[in-house]
Order: structure tokens, then sequence, then C-alpha cells
């Protein structure tokens, strides 16, 4: 059964997953999936890798996305949501500034983020690090969410 993305079961089942999975098309036409953290703002959802990386050349070719969203902090792992939506890479600083802060309060002040950095403390050079490499702008993958459904695991 095809839902609104505001449907409130959808809206819980986003917020009880961690990440998500989006599928693409490259320029070629070859599916990609790739996953990526993710935060909720206003309705839309939002990604923060770099201009560089290929989901985001992905979806200048190809705007038409879906989202698979797993639902890891529930009890239940019967089910998983696809949403389907239209993305694009946006980078001015209104937009982009708050998905940030969201996304630093969802992975690295929350509870279970804080112990994570805290047990894993001597790694953070690396991640630094690796965030340093990475090309392209700052900036976001901005999806409006066109439509949703919960689909069973078999």
């Amino acid at each position: 059964m095809i839902r609104s993305p505001a449907d409130p079961a959808v809206e819980r089942f986003i917020d009880r997953s961690m990440a998500v999975r989006i599928a693409t098309l490259s320029p070629a036409g070859n599916a990609d999936l790739i996953p990526l953290w993710f935060v909720q703002h206003r309705g839309r959802l939002y990604m923060m890798p770099r201009s560089g990386s290929p989901v985001v050349r992905d979806i200048q070719a190809h705007p038409g996305v879906v989202l698979i969203f797993h639902g890891e902090k529930r009890s239940k792992r019967d089910r998983v949501l696809r949403v389907r939506g239209r993305a694009s890479w946006v980078s001015d600083r209104r937009t982009v500034r708050p998905a940030i802060m969201r996304a630093v309060a969802r992975y690295y002040l929350s509870p279970g983020g804080l112990w994570n950095t805290v047990t894993n403390i001597r790694g953070l050079p690396m991640r630094f690090r690796y965030y340093r490499e990475r090309s392209g702008e700052a900036g976001a993958i901005e999806v409006i969410p066109e439509s949703a459904e919960f689909l069973r695991l078999p």
C-alpha cells in the first residue's frame, strides 16, 4: 500500500533508522546502491557526501531516487520502508547548516554516538583525515519524498 511520506508511521520508521541506502542511476544508466547517514528536516531528507561523490554525480544525471530504510532501532525486523523521491545537490548554507547540525546531534552527540566517540577516541585523527581527503565542496543531497511503502522481508 502506497503511503504519504508525511504519514506518522512512515516518519516513526525513518526516525528509527540510522542509515539509508540510496539507489541511483549513474550517467551511463547503471544502478548504484550506497549507504549513507541521513537526517530529516522540514519534510525533506538530507545526506552529506562531498560534491565529488559518485552518488552526487548520479543524482545530477538522474534525480529520481529510491531510499531504503531498515528501522534498525526497532525490535521487530520484519519489514523495510521504500521511499521514492527527487534528489538534488544543495550547497547554500541556509539549507545545509541545519542538516549538518542535526547530523552532529544524531550521530555524535546522542548517548550512543558519544559512547562510540569516547571508546574510539584513538581513531579520531584517522576519521578527520578521511573527511579532509574527500574531493569536492561541502553540501547535501536533498530528497523530496514523493511516496512511501512498507515492504515485508522474506
